[in-house]
């Protein structure tokens, strides 16, 4: 099987997040079947738990918006607003040909972070409680 992955230059490509996101859930195979284990799925290299994020992306015919869930591996999880732009950290695009022999390719991107455009990671200082200078 053939696959592409690319780095994809997001400083070029506007991407809209739609609000939602979703934690990825650990699943076990036990004597009675598959089952849900209620605790998060974790990337083995990091130990950071695996989201999806439904985004926006340019990917349509004549740049039109697409929906697609971005997997994104990290602790911080951004409570996105719906319908605002977004940054995506190095983005990367899998594409292979579609599985069980159905005609096309399948496409599924990932990121390493996600952010609000324009945030830049620093939180502002804090303010004083109280102003110290007026008590004295």
């Amino acid at each position: 099987m053939y696959e592409l992955n690319a780095p994809i230059n997001v400083t070029r490509m506007k991407a809209v997040a739609t609000g939602y996101c979703q934690q990825l859930e650990r699943w076990e195979d036990g004597p009675t079947g598959r089952r849900n284990t209620g605790l998060p799925l974790l990337d083995e290299a990091t130990g950071a738990p695996i989201t999806i994020h439904d985004v926006m992306l340019p990917t349509g015919r004549d740049g039109r918006l697409e929906l697609h869930g971005v997997r994104v591996i990290g602790h911080e999880v951004p409570d996105l607003e719906p319908y605002t732009e977004v940054e995506l950290e190095d983005l990367n695009a899998r594409v292979r040909p579609a599985r069980n022999g159905a005609k096309g390719i399948e496409v599924s991107f990932s990121a390493t972070a996600i952010r609000p455009a324009g945030a830049t990671g620093v939180r502002p200082a804090r303010k004083p409680a109280g102003d110290e200078t007026a008590a004295a």
